[in-house]
């Protein structure tokens, strides 16, 4: 992405003031804070912890001496005899049973590094755990700032709604009067009336829309939106990086970290291993293997084990690695594309909106003296009802789709900080 297309300039959002019973307020940064406190999915981070120390105990447990009891009975079809004849000696032949009972212990002396390339095998786990919780929790967090931009726009329709039915009123009752006078047609007001009663539908249409998007923000974040709270449209700075921190995008790196560490640890699985062992147990026989009677017995040493031939199965789990690291990097660089391509698409919606909003600007302007000067002649009773409404229903679609770019506007550039990772305060 080329960072000159990122243009260094700040929009400050008019914040959106509704005609609302209290003065209760909802933020955005506020909604964020309260699903980190209420969302199930941060449970997960602190089980995953526990699971890590966990594991990490077993491992260290490598490095402790391993105790075993041992009993062992077994029948030999075939013994070792001395049948040599000697004067005044007698060997004996030993039983075709044999009897024995240890304890053994062994203590890892050095293992190639073996046991240090599990720990940091757990740790890069661990970290991928982590990214995990955090992708997700990210991708909600995404869904409640589109339910929260979804509140805004009905608000905003439901403001613009009302306001124009107060406009509607005033005109309904100056027709009334020349109705009662007998200088209006009936029908004229009743017109009015009709496209009254169009815009309260309108109006529950969007109270029923607005319910719903509070249920689904309340499920994530456990906060109650009702109707007398009012929404701020967040004012945000528009982003002059062009770095993706996403966590998924640092998903790249812990895969890389954990596959490196999985390539040196085949590396220490293929060197040779030092331990000491030391062995007491009763049997028959003991070391005397030509004694049929039971007796006790001890020995110590050390022992060295070394796979010196695998048929080659370390090289290709080394080139199997290798593989995933060249694929991981392919997926990288397509990450880095889509990006790319997101945040241009971006900075060209939100210059397209800025325009919009000037022309909006100005559209509303003209329509208002439209209006004004409509509903002057619909009152002297030069104009119908119906060219009136006309004017009025475009206006009201004027100052709704100026309004709803505002708020478009905002979803954009709060878009544009979740595509880069950025973190949205107030």
């Amino acid at each position: 992405m080329r960072k000159a297309r990122i243009i260094s300039l700040t929009i400050t959002l008019l914040a959106s003031t509704y005609m609302l019973k209290s003065q209760n307020t909802v933020t955005l940064p506020g909604l964020l804070k309260s699903m980190e406190q209420w969302n199930k999915l941060y449970r997960v981070s602190a089980a995953t912890d526990s699971v890590y120390w966990l594991r990490k105990s077993n491992i260290k447990v490598n490095y402790l001496p391993k105790v075993e009891l041992n009993a062992e009975a077994t029948w030999q079809s075939d013994v070792t005899k001395v049948n040599i004849p000697m004067p005044g000696i007698s060997i004996p032949t030993p039983d075709n049973d044999n009897y024995k009972l240890t304890i053994d212990v062994s203590q890892l002396i050095w293992d190639g590094g073996a046991t240090k390339s599990m720990h940091q095998l757990e740790d890069e786990s661990r970290k991928l755990e982590q990214n995990k919780v955090e992708s997700e929790l990210y991708t909600q967090k995404e869904r409640v700032a589109s339910l929260y931009f979804g509140i805004l726009s009905t608000d905003m329709a439901i403001r613009q709604l009302k306001a124009m039915a107060v406009e509607l009123d005033k005109r309904i009752e100056e027709l009334e009067a020349g109705v009662n006078a007998g200088v209006v047609l009936e029908s004229s007001a009743n017109a009015l009336k009709a496209e009254r009663l169009r815009l309260e539908q309108s109006i529950d249409a969007n109270l029923s829309q607005r319910y719903s998007l509070a249920e689904s923000i309340y499920s994530l974040t456990g906060v109650k939106i009702d109707e007398s709270a009012q929404g701020i449209i967040p004012s945000l700075a528009i982003p002059n990086q062009d770095v993706c921190s996403r966590p998924d995008y640092k998903l790249f790196d812990l895969q890389n970290g954990y596959l490196s560490t999985a390539a040196g640890a085949l590396n220490s699985r293929r060197m040779p291993k030092l331990s000491a062992f030391a062995r007491v147990g009763y049997g028959k026989p003991g070391l005397n293997m030509l004694s049929n009677e039971f007796d006790s017995f001890a020995l110590v040493g050390a022992r060295l084990s070394w796979s010196i031939w695998d048929w080659n199965s370390t090289s290709r789990e080394r080139q199997t690695l290798k593989i995933q690291q060249n694929i991981l990097q392919y997926r990288r660089n397509a990450y880095d594309e889509g990006c790319s391509a997101q945040v241009s698409s971006a900075l060209a919606q939100i210059q397209s909106l800025q325009r919009q909003i000037q022309t909006d600007e100005k559209i509303v302007e003209l329509l208002e003296k439209s209006v004004k000067t409509s509903a002057s002649q619909l009152k002297n009773g030069t104009i119908t009802s119906s060219v009136y409404l006309s004017d009025f229903n475009s206006l009201l679609r004027a100052r709704i789709d100026m309004e709803l770019h505002k708020i478009k506007l905002s979803q954009e550039v709060v878009k544009l900080y979740f595509t880069l990772g950025m973190s949205i305060n107030d």
